[in-house]
């Protein structure tokens, strides 16, 4: 599951920011990520993944490596939350 949410994410990351290949490690300011697309692409994941991803946790996603980690966590929880109601 984490490859695939990664390579979803990636491509996403990479159309948005218009950049061939994204380090996953680097911070996604040097790629130009700005509050405007940050936004835009939070939005987009969520409607993607079918999660919600709070402000708090959208401020402490810095790198392709963190978003990846916080909606592999969302899902996780949904998932266990979808169990739970079962």
């Amino acid at each position: 599951m984490i490859h695939d949410v990664f390579d979803v994410i990636d491509e996403l990351f990479r159309n948005r920011l218009q950049v061939l290949d994204l380090d996953p490690d680097v911070p996604l300011v040097d790629y130009g990520l700005d509050s405007v697309r940050s936004i835009d692409l939070i939005v987009e994941m969520e409607n993607r993944f079918d999660v919600r991803i709070s402000d708090e946790q959208a401020a402490s996603m810095l790198t392709l490596r963190d978003v990846v980690d916080q909606v592999t966590s969302s899902l996780t929880v949904r998932a266990v939350q979808g169990e739970s109601a079962a």
